[in-house]
């Protein structure tokens, strides 16, 4: 009687032991698929952020297109005996150049612009701009963009480079042509003067 109760007993022990193990395994199996599920989540989620920066930068890009087309437009409507080209790919951050001209189409100097559309000021876009115009053997450059830099409210100079928003471009690019045309013609004036007083000495 008493072996039959401790084999009972033992096969009870071994029957839950059995029980528990299978509980066990049931709960790692509902971990994992837990576990694949949220990965399946945190995959899909990346996948969404990833299409929506995408978007996002298309969608940036588009704007900043357009707006590179407009400025090329505004310039050409405000100064027609002007030439707008585009800035050669060598020079990946410059959109376009202004190249002044006279009525007769004499070339008194070019201008270069770049248009920025970001949120927020980038302190490193005047050094570039500098460097763009060096390449370009430009005389002036303008960079038309949504934010100014720190202490900065309107249009303004900065180390070079002229800075102002879309509704200034077409004043500030008027009064620096206006510079460029004045500075053009007292160089011709001194170059005529120095003609003709060569010619004088001769002369005599």
């Amino acid at each position: 009687q008493k072996q039959l109760i401790e084999e009972r007993k033992s096969l009870s022990e071994q029957a839950r032991k059995e029980e528990l193990e299978k509980a066990a395994l049931r709960e790692t199996e509902m971990q994992l698929k837990m576990r694949e599920l949220e990965k399946q989540l945190d995959d899909q989620k990346k996948l969404a952020d990833e299409m929506r920066r995408k978007a996002e930068q298309g969608s940036m890009q588009l704007q900043g297109e357009a707006q590179e087309l407009l400025l090329e437009q505004v310039l050409r409507d405000n100064f027609p005996n002007d030439m707008v080209t585009e800035v050669g790919k060598g020079v990946e951050g410059a959109d376009c150049m202004l190249v002044v001209r006279s009525n007769t189409g004499i070339e008194y100097g070019k201008i270069i612009f770049e248009s920025k559309r970001a949120k927020g000021w980038n302190n490193a876009w005047v050094e570039k701009l500098r460097n763009d115009m060096r390449n370009t053997q430009a005389d002036l450059s303008v960079l038309v963009t949504q934010v100014y830099p720190k202490n900065m409210e309107c249009f303004g100079e900065r180390e070079g480079v002229w800075i102002c928003s879309f509704r200034e471009v077409a004043g500030v690019t008027s009064a620096l042509r206006n510079a460029i045309i004045r500075i053009a013609e007292t160089k011709k004036s001194e170059e005529n003067k120095g003609e003709k007083m060569q010619m004088l000495y001769n002369f005599l």
